[in-house]
């Protein structure tokens, strides 16, 4: 499926789901599959998201979940572009592999990093648990360039939080952008050594593509040899040959997503 495809399929995913809107005011939404569309109001911003529910979900049990953090072309304010690169598509393409909820938020601007949100991200978590039967002990972060840097710094961060990481492209340190929005925080500007310590104490498998020019594969090595080197044992799969997209090979590959469902929170993580 190529990219316009995969864009037309989101889009017409979107008119399909838009009776199943899930809002405090339509709390049967909560027995919707598919993908959901709501939206966060937080600290005077509106962050809207899509949240997918697996067929056989019916709120009887606990499910896992995967909050998915896209890339800088999938900013904005229209609540579902970020569902047209990475782990969406993939959805469409084999929604059996993937029995988990999956929380796809959308940054609203393509110069902040994700952990600028942070405070957003994890009140998104509570309010989809609030309404949905989440297994705590099973909530993976994964995300693709800006997604993967923040995968790795939002990893390390709350490494309580999570049962394990998949950054995809990612890098340590936030290359220097002009601060739009001067009521965000700062965004992670240290080196891989001091996230260190935190990641190595969560299963990691990271991706990368041999030939990316635009974040380089080193940028990945170098913070799992550092969690290496902190006492981690991260798996890292450089792809042969892929560019900047070594996602479409990540999410594609059936090992992970068996992983993803084996994967329980430690409880030395706590």
């Amino acid at each position: 499926m190529d990219a316009q495809a995969r864009w037309s399929a989101v889009l017409a995913l979107a008119v399909v789901a838009t009776a199943c809107a899930s809002s405090p005011a339509n709390p049967a939404a909560a027995s919707c599959t598919g993908f959901v569309f709501s939206s966060l109001e937080f600290g005077g911003r509106s962050y809207p998201y899509a949240l997918y529910v697996p067929r056989g979900y019916d709120g009887t049990r606990a499910w896992p979940l995967i909050l998915f953090l896209h890339g800088m072309g999938e900013c904005g304010r229209d609540g579902s572009r970020q569902l047209s690169v990475g782990l969406g598509p993939e959805l469409l393409a084999r929604p059996e592999r993937w029995p988990f909820l999956v929380l796809f938020p959308q940054k609203p601007g393509e110069e902040e990093e994700w952990e600028q949100h942070e405070a957003a991200l994890l009140a998104m978590l509570d309010e989809v648990a609030s309404r949905y039967q989440v297994d705590p002990s099973r909530v993976l972060l994964t995300g693709l360039s800006q997604g993967g840097h923040g995968t790795w710094v939002l990893g390390a961060r709350h490494p309580e939080k999570w049962a394990a990481l998949v950054p995809i492209c990612g890098y340590a340190t936030a290359p220097p952008r002009p601060q739009v929005d001067s009521d965000l925080g700062p965004p992670f500007l240290g080196r891989a050594s001091e996230l260190a310590a935190a990641l190595a104490r969560l299963p990691i498998w990271a991706f990368h593509g041999e030939a990316d020019d635009t974040v380089p594969v080193a940028a990945t090595l170098e913070l799992v040899a550092a969690t290496q080197r902190a006492g981690g044992s991260p798996t890292v799969t450089i792809v042969p040959g892929a560019g900047h997209n070594s996602w479409d090979a990540a999410y594609r590959n059936p090992q992970l997503a068996e992983w993803m469902l084996q994967q329980v929170r430690r409880s030395e993580a706590k």
